[in-house]
């Protein structure tokens, strides 16, 4: 079957490429094609080796539409690209909105009425359900929004299918939302957990680990460097950054770093901070976050990040030293955003911090899971079940 997915982000990626390997698997792919309406987005894409190399493992391949700055070439390469809606019968999965192009409205229109495509809105959230539901609280509450009473309604109708990480009932939990729709839901649980990503991240991981890495290292999350989401009392990031460095840059001679550039990050203005810091024994990677959390001591992030409740899910320590809009802190009773998938919570507390990265990297500091908890928070579908729901599209 021919598959087309539509990204926006990496981290749409992240969620839809496990997936697509255990479909894959099951026989149930053939060559898919992914597609970027971004080319800033393609080229980040691009060198998150294990992810783009994870494509050309399935036989699939990247691409990106209107990558020329003439807009007439633009629509015949973007026809190119996209050929196989013209004669093939195919599935699209959207993980975001088609960027508002009329050629590929037209283009998916006549597919599946034609040719009998399918197409597959994905609303994949791969976190737990209390910590999704915080995410979007933050976002009320530093934007300085009400607190809505009732759901709203969330109508999404014109496809043939919904995937889900959750059930129905804690996605509308998660959104505060009632979501109504005309086609069936596939629950997919929590792609990031399927097995056969596991089996390539195990396979390649000596290919992806470069060799200037030395254990033991941290992880550390390098995101935005000026302000995310404005708040009341919220710093810009580029401040936290250093205030954390100046702190973790006591321990370079005993733990190597590796940072993690996020497709936000502005590289620039992140390497001046981290110079200005006298900061050594550090290296940027873009080899996959799981890679390197498996073989960190410990996750670290400055700011709210996913990769925070990956690294809860492989079982690695996780810091998270930043400080929240005071109004969210408040509300949520002085906790971290991801609950219990943070180990560490400093909040703009330096010397707090120390005593903290102190400890994971002199002690043998030990982190159990609840594996209870993990099932309930972090369901994974077998593969039996995925192969069932997915054959009758």
């Amino acid at each position: 079957m021919c598959y087309i997915v539509f990204i926006k982000n990496i981290l749409h990626l992240d969620d839809i490429l496990p997936l697509i390997l255990e479909l894959k698997k099951a026989g149930m792919v053939s060559q898919p094609l992914f597609i970027t309406h971004n080319r800033e987005i393609y080229e980040y894409l691009r060198k998150n080796i294990v992810l783009y190399e994870g494509i050309i493992s399935i036989d699939g391949r990247l691409s990106c539409l209107s990558r020329y700055k003439n807009r007439y070439i633009n629509q015949i390469y973007n026809i190119i690209v996209l050929r196989k809606y013209l004669y093939k019968k195919v599935i699209s999965i959207e993980t975001s909105a088609n960027g508002g192009s009329l050629l590929i409205s037209l283009l998916v229109s006549y597919n599946r009425k034609v040719l009998k495509g399918k197409i597959i809105k994905s609303l994949i959230r791969n976190r737990p359900v209390e910590q999704g539901r915080n995410m979007v609280e933050y976002y009320r509450i530093a934007k300085g929004e009400p607190e809505k009473k009732e759901s709203e309604k969330r109508v999404v109708k014109g496809c043939d299918y919904i995937l889900l990480s959750h059930t129905k009932e804690q996605f509308e939990r998660i959104f505060n939302q009632n979501l109504i729709t005309d086609c069936p839901i596939i629950n997919v649980g929590y792609t990031r957990g399927l097995p056969e990503w596991y089996r390539y991240l195990d396979k390649n991981e000596s290919r992806y680990i470069p060799g200037e890495i030395k254990k033991p290292f941290l992880f550390f999350n390098l995101s935005r460097t000026g302000r995310w989401i404005t708040g009341e009392d919220s710093p810009p990031l580029d401040q936290i950054l250093k205030e954390c460095l100046l702190v973790l840059k006591k321990f370079n001679d005993d733990i190597m770093t590796v940072f993690k550039p996020h497709s936000k990050t502005d590289m620039d203005k992140a390497i001046a901070i981290i110079e200005s810091t006298g900061y050594s024994n550090y290296v940027f990677s873009y080899s996959h976050p799981w890679l390197m959390i498996k073989n960190a001591k410990f996750t670290f992030s400055y700011t709210i990040s996913s990769i925070s409740v990956d690294a809860h899910f492989l079982g690695c320590p996780t810091v998270e030293y930043t400080q929240y809009d005071s109004r969210f802190f408040k509300w949520n009773k002085g906790r971290p955003l991801f609950l219990d998938s943070i180990d560490f919570f400093i909040h703009r507390d330096p010397k707090q911090l120390e005593i903290v990265i102190r400890k994971l990297i002199y002690e043998d500091v030990k982190i159990q899971r609840n594996a209870e908890k993990l099932r309930e928070d972090f369901p994974i579908m077998e593969q039996d079940g995925l192969k069932m729901v997915f054959s009758k599209i």
